[in-house]
C-alpha cells in the first residue's frame, strides 16, 4: 500500500523538525517545503542536510512578485514592524497547495506560541485566506484544535498527535527523546524574518513609498548604509566585500561613486531618471564622509556610469548625513 504523502511547511526550526519526525514515524511520506526569499534568513545547504538527516524529501519554492504585492497591502495588516504574518503564512500555504495536489498539508505551528499568527482566530484566518479551511494539519497542537478533514476521514488519528501550547519549551527534551531526534546540530525554534526588524522594516517602507519594491532592490537592503536623496537611493558599502557586491549588482542607469585618491567606500546611486547635479553633489559628500578623509579640508569623489568616468567632484568630507539616512 502506497504511503500517504504529507507536504509540510518546513522552516528548519525545531518545531518543523519535530512535526516532520512525528509524521514520518506515523508512516507518512513527508515532503518538506521551504519558501525562499531575501526576507527569510536560512542557509539552503543546511536545510538540505537537515532534511537528509531526518530522512525526508525537501522542495524549495521561491517567493514571486505576488509576495511583494501581498506585502504592500496585506488583508490582515502588519505586526509590530512590517511583518504581515497572517497573510505571509497564507501565501506559503497557497504555494504548498499548488504542489500538494490533494495530499495532506501540515505545518509545525504551535498554538499560542506567536502572538500575531499562532492563535485559534489567526489559524482560521490563515486557512480562509489560503483556501484551506479544515485542511491544515498542525500535529504539534492537534489535540487542542478542531478536527481537520484528515482526522474526520481517519487518515490521521488525533490521539497520536501532540498537545503543545504556548512558548514554553519544558516538554521539548522529552519529546525529542521519545521521537529519537538526535541531530548533530539541533537548531533553535525558527525565526529570522527580516521584516520583524525595525531598521530593516524602515528600508522596506522606503522602497514602498517610492514605488521601488522589487526583488532586485530588496536584495540590496542587507548591504551597506542606505540614504534617500530626493527620488534617488544611495547605498554605501561598509567593507570590501560590500563594495564588490555593489559594483556587481549595478544597472546601466546607476552611478557608481568612489574616492580615487584615498581609501574609501564604493557607493551605488540609483535614480529613476538622470540625477540632478545637486543630488549628485550630496551623494559625493556622503561618500566622502565615510572615506578616510575625515581630517582633510576636501576630497575628490569620482562618478562612473556604464564603466565610464563621467565626473569628478571635490567636496568636504564632514557632511552631516542625518537628514538623508534611512534607519
Amino acid at each position: 500500500m502506497e504511503r500517504k504523502k504529507v507536504y509540510l511547511l518546513f522552516s528548519g526550526g525545531l518545531d518543523s523538525i519535530i512535526a516532520a519526525k512525528l509524521l514520518k514515524d506515523l508512516g507518512f511520506e513527508v515532503i518538506g517545503v521551504h519558501i525562499t526569499s531575501p526576507f527569510f534568513q536560512k542557509n539552503l545547504e543546511d536545510l538540505k542536510n537537515l532534511a537528509k538527516e531526518l530522512g525526508i524529501n525537501l522542495e524549495f519554492i521561491e517567493a514571486g512578485d505576488d509576495y511583494l504585492e501581498m506585502l504592500k497591502n496585506p488583508v490582515y495588516g502588519y505586526g509590530k514592524n512590517i511583518n504581515p504574518c497572517i497573510d505571509c503564512k497564507a501565501y506559503m500555504l497557497r504555494k504548498i497547495k499548488e504542489l500538494a495536489k490533494g495530499n495532506i498539508i501540515a505545518t509545525g505551528e504551535v498554538l499560542g506560541q506567536r502572538p500575531m499568527s499562532q492563535h485559534l482566530d489567526a489559524f482560521r484566518k490563515i486557512e480562509k485566506l489560503s483556501g484551506l479551511k479544515g485542511k491544515v494539519l498542525r500535529p504539534l497542537s492537534a489535540k487542542l484544535l478542531p478536527q481537520t478533514v484528515y482526522e474526520e476521514e481517519g487518515i490521521v488519528k488525533k490521539e497520536e498527535l501532540l498537545d503543545l501550547k504556548g512558548r514554553s519549551r519544558k516538554r521539548y527534551p522529552e519529546i525529542l527523546e521519545k521521537l529519537k531526534i538526535n541531530l548533530e546540530n539541533l537548531p533553535t525554534p525558527a525565526g529570522g524574518c527580516l521584516l520583524t526588524e525595525p531598521i530593516y522594516a524602515k528600508k522596506v517602507k522606503d522602497l514602498m513609498a517610492h514605488d521601488e519594491l522589487t526583488w532586485e532592490n530588496v536584495k540590496l537592503l542587507k548591504i551597506g548604509r542606505h540614504f534617500r536623496i530626493g527620488d534617488c537611493k544611495l547605498i554605501i558599502g561598509r567593507n570590501r566585500e560590500e563594495n564588490r557586491f555593489l559594483r556587481k549588482h549595478k544597472k546601466e542607469e546607476d552611478c557608481v561613486l568612489w574616492t580615487p585618491s584615498i581609501p574609501g567606500p564604493t557607493a551605488l546611486l540609483r535614480c529613476k531618471k538622470t540625477p540632478e547635479s545637486s543630488f549628485l553633489k550630496i551623494a559625493a559628500e556622503i561618500v566622502a564622509r565615510y572615506s578616510d578623509a575625515k581630517d582633510r579640508p576636501s576630497v575628490e569623489v569620482a562618478v562612473e556610469k556604464n564603466d565610464k568616468l563621467i565626473d569628478r567632484l571635490t567636496v568636504k568630507p564632514n557632511f552631516n548625513t542625518e537628514e538623508f539616512s534611512i534607519r
